[in-house]
């Protein structure tokens, strides 16, 4: 299996542009699609959307939200599915092992970052399985760490219930993703050791997409998931 991505060229796929503009007409049809913060963004130069996770769909969500094209990671294991494989490889999703450090899939990452791209990951690693936000790896602070690169927090609403787990259609929803303030690793250089850095930039980032995530179930005037975690507690 071909473990490098796409090469960075000046043109992009036509058909990645169209699922851009096909993602979003999709959506507002399905309920209703919002992007907020397309200013956080960077138009130019490389940086890390951090997202978090629900769906399947978040990917095209994060694809339909932004102007640019980016990169992402996608389990290795999609890219041993014939015609499959090959086709979510010219969307720009190359392969990582999730089962250990795959050191072939951060080169590859910081590669496309410093050639000035956008590259999507989402640090919980996988779904959530309630729509909760989990902790993140502090694997994204250490990619940005040595790309050079910002990370942008992107905090997704609603894409579970577009696309919840074992569905294979799409259901009535609205989505809602927005875009934080950049968080540069390199301020947290002066933690205790390279490791804490890391770790505190991660829970920035986090923070960022938990801070985003409540206002944007405030706006639609629903409570977050975790929210119902914490009534369980009392």
């Amino acid at each position: 299996m071909r473990k490098e991505p796409e090469p960075v060229r000046k043109w992009t796929w036509p058909h990645y542009r169209m699922l851009q503009f096909f993602v979003p007409t999709v959506l507002r049809l399905c309920g209703g699609f919002e992007v907020y913060g397309h200013e956080n963004v960077p138009e130019t130069g490389g940086a890390i959307i951090a997202a978090n996770h629900t769906s399947h769909l978040d990917p095209p969500a994060v694809c339909g939200a932004i102007r640019r094209r980016t990169y992402y990671f996608a389990k290795r294991e999609l890219f041993e599915i014939p015609i499959f494989g090959w086709g979510i490889r010219k969307y720009y999703a190359f392969p990582v092992d999730r089962e250990s450090v795959d050191r072939t899939a951060i080169r590859n990452a910081v590669k496309i970052l410093r050639a000035g791209e956008l590259l999507t990951l989402f640090p919980e690693g996988t779904r959530s399985p309630d729509g909760s936000l989990r902790e993140g790896s502090a694997g994204v602070a250490f990619i940005a760490k040595q790309a050079g690169v910002p990370i942008v927090p992107c905090a997704l609403k609603g894409v579970e219930v577009v696309f919840p787990r074992g569905a294979w259609y799409l259901h009535r929803g609205k989505i809602a993703v927005s875009f934080g303030r950049p968080v540069d690793v390199a301020d947290f250089a002066g933690e205790e050791s390279g490791k804490a850095g890391m770790v505190a930039a991660t829970k920035a980032v986090m923070a960022s997409i938990a801070k985003m995530r409540g206002e944007l179930y405030e706006k639609a005037g629903e409570a977050p998931p975790e929210a119902a975690g914490d009534e369980d507690d009392e």
